[in-house]
Parts: C-alpha cells; structure tokens; sequence
C-alpha cells in the first residue's frame, strides 16, 4: 500500500494531497466499511463538528440515516439514542446498543449505557453499526457506536476552545497533546454548564482525561486510559401535560420542584489496552478496565424517592485475530472472551420534599458476564465475502437484601443464549456494493429493569423476561463521481420486547414488562454529494413502520399498535460552505414526523422541524490555527418537545425543548516545536 501511494504521488502535480483510505474497527478489526456486510456510518472530525456548542453526543453524528435523538437538554436523563426504533423508550441512559471508546467498554455488563462521561469535544471518529451487533458485542439489539478520542498530530499542540450561548450555557475546553518517538499523550480537560430554559434544569459537569500510547517494540504498544466525571447537581424539571405544555412550556413539573428531582454523580474510569503481533498476520489484544460510579438522585415522589448507589465494574478481553488464506483465497478469524463483572451497593430512602427520610431498600446487586465469540471473514471470489460468526452470552444476577422489613428477597437469575450472524458483500463495481446480513439478536433485562419491581418490595421482578430477535436486512451503496449513496431495507422480529411504564403512586419511576410479540419494518437512505466549489450537500430519510403483534396489557388488546417514541417518517439535511479564505458555514434542518407516546397509542407528539445555522472564520498562520464562530439553534423558532417519556403516569409525557437560540464562541490550536 506504501509502495502504492508512493507511485501516485509521484505521478501527481506538485501540491496534491493523497489521502489515506477510510477505515472502520466498530467489527473489533480494521477494515474498509466496503468490506462490510452491515449499515454502517462513519463520520469523521472536520470544521463543522469543532464549531458545535459540544454538550450533547448527538452533535457529533448528525445526519446518520436511522439513528434517532432525543433529550438534549435533561441532563439527568442523559441523551436517549434509538437505532431501528431499540432504545427509544429507555427512561434513562443508552438500551440496546453498545458503546466503546478507544475499545474500551461503556456498556454495563447488564447492558446499560451511561453517556454523561463522552465528551463530545473529544472524539476524533465515530463509527455507527445500524442493526444487530449481539453476535460480536452481546446483549445489544440496536447496534454498535464505536469511538475513538483524539491524539496529539504533532511534537505538541495547544489546543482551548471557549462556547457561550442563551440560558447561561458555558462550556470551557483544553486539550494538550504531543508525540516523542514512540511515545504520544493527550491530555483533556473541560467545563460545562447551564442554567436551562425550563425552571429548575440547572446543572454543571467537570470532565476531564488522560491519553498515553506507547510502542514498546516494533510489533507491540500499550494504550493507558483514565477520566474522571464530575456532576455535583443537576437538576430535573420533570415531564408536563399537553395543557401545562400550551399553557406555560418553561415551566418545570410541580412535583419535581417540590421535590427537588435532581441527581449529582462522581465517576472515575482506567483502562489498559496491549496489542502485539505474535508472527506475521497474527495479532492479540488484550484489554483491561475498570469503573467506579458514584451516584445519587432524587425523584418527585415519597416512597422510596431518594436513591443511591456505589457501583464497581471490571472487565478484561482478550482478542485473536489472524489473516492466512482458505482455499486459496484471504480469510480473517477472529476470536476472543469477553468477562465483565459489576457489583451496586444500591440503597433507597424515603424523599420528604427533599430531605432524606426512612430506608426503604438496601441491597447489593451483582452481574456477571462471560461471553466468548468468533467471527470469519472470507474473500470467496474477487467479487464476493462473507463473513459468519457467532457468541455465547451467560450472565448471572444475584441480589443480597440487607433490607429484611419485607421478609428477606435475595435471590439469582441465570439467563444465557447464542446470537449468530452471517452476512454477504457483493461488489458490483470497484464504487458499488450490495450486501445482505442476518442475525439473531440477544438481549438481557438491566439490573435496574430487574430491581424496579411493581410489587413493591426488593429483590428481582421475575415476570421480566429477556428479549429475543431475528434481524434480516439487505443494502445498496457506492461513492461514483465522488457523489456517496446508502440505501437500506430490514424486517427485524421481537420476542418478548422489553417495555417500559409507570405507576400513580411513583411517578417518574419506570417499571418494565414484555410485549408479547412485535415487527418492525423500516428503509434508511443518505445521499451526499461531492465538494463544488466549496460547496457540499447531503440529505437523509428514514421511515420506520413498528408495531406490536401480540401485547395485552390490562384485558386491553395492543396488537397492531405503532410503537410510541419513534417517528414514521424523518428527515434530515445540511449543505456546507468553505471558501478560500477561511470563511465558513453549515445549514441544518431536522424533520421528525408525528409519533405515539404511549403503547395505546391515545397520546401523540405534534411533528417537528428543527433548523440550526453555523457561520464561522478559520485562519492559519504557521504553527497558529484560530476561529471564531456563530450559530442558531431552532432557526426557525418551532414550539416542540425536546424528549417524551414513553407510558407516563398522568399524562405527563411531554418535555419542551427552548425557543430559538444563540451560541458562539473561539477555538484556537497552537502548535510548538
């Protein structure tokens, strides 16, 4: 390949740039997304992503077809992210797909995801998977989001970054970095606050990261890792009624006040990567982390209103990969182990108006997770791979109550299953593919969906079952001319679909129950076109037909209902300017059509069009790089909810999003020699 570039090079006019091929790792090995039987997007920094406010992750993957966002602006309910409808109706953080940064896991063992330690400002790629990823990962029916976090381009760089907007937004930014020899480090650090446009949505985060790569010898290096979050208060406005909502949208939920629903968290995170090449086209990975979550959060209700917890995560993985021929043609194994444990020493306390009262639950919660896998990659002709693989997840919970008023309810739960996947890429020309792919999907109930029993005492709700799909999907796409097209179709079948709701007495707490059976059927397409004059333009459409097929809640048939939290039709497009001089500019326009909001499908949330217009100036002197930037958020000033929550208690499904808003800011990038 060197050889390649080099000749091209040569072969080129003084001053071409000769780019390096895009690849991907979200299939826990380097390849080109060509080479790929999945959905996949990959997106990459560049000016536009650098001028973002940078508090939300949604920010960074703008414009990828089936990935839906809600909840930008709660940050006790973190940023909720579906991909083909799974992960819409979690009450809070990330269900149903997997997130790693850096490799290192996000994803809980229980296969809960917590986003409010990814800062934005800090990611350099960001590789989507749409569509089942439990055969590689486990217990994820969504997909995969696969980060990688910057490193230093030069011997150092400088690198701090100021943004202010509306509502009392602030969010400050340094990144340092450099590269010695076979050494290189990053170090971050960050700021971020708001006073937030609704009554009572105040709150403040401290983030910070440390970055080390050594290359110990020519055929091995070493990553090290560590971070620490810090959010001491954030609060909560709670949902609204359709008539609170008309009537007063800034206004917070009465309850949440009175309560004071809030939440602070402390999180610290170290993790160690080892890669050596055992002999020509073997590689083995190891990796080893572990996490420590501080975390406390009141709820706009009595009983049971304050709770706390203190939670422990470990893992290790260990990855072999090796590239050789079969029969005569390049064939890739890969195989590994995935081991993940988690231990919550989880408590409940009585909430009188913000004052802690009475224990009401006290018990530590552990899960296990062992989950070996494999996965082959197979050139069967120069036009044709397939790729086949396979993993086994055993995930074993255990509760011990140290809360004995209700009679002791420690217990255990084992639950395990096999997740396949096979799939095929066709090149139909060196710029076009088609590819088909189809894979059983696993996944487990949280720990949190487990200990939130509607009955009302400790221990696990054993009526909640896991969740079981079969996934079959079949694309097209290509980059001719320079121009990039996608278009993707899939049926996906649900067992058992896990399904959140609330009760009168606690609202504001979700309690989970399956959906006896459901389909969703969907198309995602993107089209981009090349760079003309300065100019680039790109659209993406996704239209989601999800239903239940057999779900009976309260004597009351469901079947045939659309499921709530997801859009039929959505809409996103940008165009972009660059001029010569540094000049820049991004239009943004996000529609999202009509949807449900609770599974009888009696309560909808109104259509929605969302503009965002960035205007900027980039300049480069030597070793100095500065810009200062401007933007609006709802350009055009659309009264709409910024997250609904799914089966609410009191018809408070609604959370409104700000009005039209200002940001702006500085970036500067100094570099030293």
């Amino acid at each position: 390949m060197a050889a390649t570039l080099a000749e091209a090079q040569q072969a080129k006019p003084s001053g071409a740039v000769v780019f390096d091929p895009i690849t991907v790792t979200a299939t826990r090995t380097e390849k080109l997304p060509e080479q790929i039987p999945n959905a996949i997007t990959p997106i990459k920094r560049s000016e536009f992503t650098d001028h973002q406010p940078g508090a939300t992750l949604d920010e960074f993957a703008q414009g990828a077809p089936g990935v839906f966002f809600q909840n930008q602006y709660n940050f006790t309910q973190d940023l909720r992210i579906a991909i083909r409808g799974f992960g819409a109706r979690s009450p809070f953080g990330v269900r149903g797909i997997q997130l790693r940064v850096d490799d290192i896991p996000q994803t809980l063992p229980d296969g809960q995801t917590q986003l409010d330690a990814v800062d934005p400002a800090l990611i350099e790629r960001m590789e989507i998977v749409r569509g089942p990823s439990a055969s590689l990962f486990g217990n994820a029916s969504g997909g995969m989001i696969s980060i990688t976090t910057r490193s230093p381009r030069e011997k150092f760089e400088l690198l701090p970054r100021l943004v202010f907007g509306q509502y009392g937004f602030l969010k400050s930014e340094l990144y340092a970095g450099g590269r010695i020899d076979h050494f290189d480090y990053g170090l971050f650090g960050s700021y971020l606050q708001q006073n937030g446009w609704r009554t009572h949505s105040s709150m403040e985060n401290w983030f910070s990261q440390v970055k080390l790569n050594f290359q110990t010898s020519p055929d091995s290096d070493w990553m090290v890792m560590f971070h620490k979050f810090y959010s001491p208060d954030s609060k909560d406005p709670g949902a609204l009624t359709l008539a609170e909502v008309k009537d007063n949208p800034r206004q917070a939920s009465a309850n949440n006040r009175l309560y004071n629903a809030s939440e602070a968290i402390s999180q610290e995170q170290f993790a160690i990567r080892y890669r050596k090449s055992l002999a020509a086209n073997q590689t083995l990975t190891l990796v080893a982390h572990t996490l420590h979550r501080d975390f406390q959060n009141l709820l706009p209700f009595t009983n049971g209103g304050q709770v706390e917890f203190d939670r422990w995560t470990g893992g290790l993985t260990t990855q072999f990969t090796s590239d050789h021929t079969l029969f005569e043609r390049a064939n890739r194994l890969l195989v590994g182990v995935d081991y993940a444990i988690q231990n919550d020493d989880r408590q409940r306390f009585n909430n009188h108006f913000g004052v802690r009262g009475a224990t009401n639950l006290d018990q530590v919660e552990r899960v296990q997770n062992v989950g070996p896998f494999f996965r082959n990659e197979w050139r069967v002709t120069n036009s044709l791979d397939w790729v086949v693989g396979g993993r086994w997840d055993w995930l074993h919970y255990r509760v011990k109550d140290a809360y004995l008023v209700d009679n002791d309810q420690s217990g255990k739960q084992t639950l395990s299953q096999v997740s396949g996947t096979t799939g095929l890429v066709y090149r139909l020309h060196d710029n076009h593919q088609i590819f088909t792919h189809i894979a059983s999907v696993f996944e487990a109930p949280t720990t949190t969906e487990l200990i939130n029993n509607p009955a009302g005492i400790g221990g696990f709700n054993r009526n909640l079952k896991a969740q079981t799909s079969l996934s079959k999907e079949i694309g097209l796409r290509g980059k001719p001319g320079g121009f990039e097209y996608e278009a993707t179709f899939f049926h996906i079948h649900t067992r058992n679909e896990i399904t959140p709701f609330e009760l009168l007495d606690a609202p504001g707490r979700a309690f989970f129950r399956n959906a006896g059976k459901s389909r969703r059927l969907g198309v995602e397409t993107r089209l981009a076109t090349p760079i003309w004059n300065g100019f680039r333009g790109e659209i993406a459409y996704t239209f989601s037909d999800f239903e239940f097929e057999r779900y009976i809640v309260d004597d009351i048939d469901l079947r045939g209902n659309a499921f709530p939290g997801l859009p039929r039709h959505r809409w996103e497009g940008r165009v972009r300017y660059t001029h010569p001089t540094g000049v820049f500019g991004q239009l943004h326009v996000h529609r999202v059509g009509e949807f449900f909001v609770n599974d009888t499908n009696t309560a909808t949330n109104d259509a929605y069009t969302l503009g965002q217009l960035l205007l900027g100036w980039e300049k480069k002197y030597g070793s100095f790089e500065g810009s200062i930037f401007f933007g609006i958020n709802n350009l055009f000033d659309e009264r709409y909810n910024a997250n609904t929550r799914i089966n609410a208690a009191f018809g408070r499904y609604f959370e409104p999003g700000p009005p039209l808003n200002v940001f702006g800011g500085a970036r500067v990038r100094l570099v030293t020699f």
